[in-house]
C-alpha cells in the first residue's frame, strides 16, 4: 500500500496538468476524444521531463529510496500514456 502512495505522490504532479492541458488542446480544436488521447500521449512524458528532469531533479533519490528507479518511473510514465491512448482509441 505504501508503494501506491509513493507513486501517487509522484504522478499527482503529472496527471493533473496532463489531463488539464489535454482537455484544453482538445477543446481548442474540433473536439474529438482521439485528440485528447493523442495530446495526453505526448504531454504526459513531456511534463515528466520538465517537472522531474528540469525543475525537481533532486527528488529522484526520494523515490529511489522506496525502490523506484529513474528508469522504472520513466517506463511507467511511457506505459501509462500508451495505455490511456489505447483505451481512448477503442472508445
Amino acid at each position: 500500500m505504501k508503494q501506491f502512495t509513493i507513486l501517487w505522490i509522484f504522478y499527482k504532479k503529472l496527471i493533473i496538468p496532463s489531463v488539464f492541458f489535454s482537455l484544453l488542446f482538445s477543446l481548442l480544436s474540433p473536439f474529438k476524444i482521439e485528440t485528447f488521447g493523442l495530446s495526453f500521449l505526448l504531454l504526459f512524458p513531456v511534463l515528466h521531463y520538465f517537472i522531474y528532469e528540469v525543475r525537481l531533479k533532486n527528488e529522484y533519490p526520494f523515490y529511489y529510496h522506496f525502490g523506484f528507479s529513474k528508469l522504472f518511473l520513466w517506463g511507467l510514465t511511457l506505459s501509462f500514456s500508451l495505455i490511456v491512448k489505447t483505451i481512448i482509441a477503442f472508445v
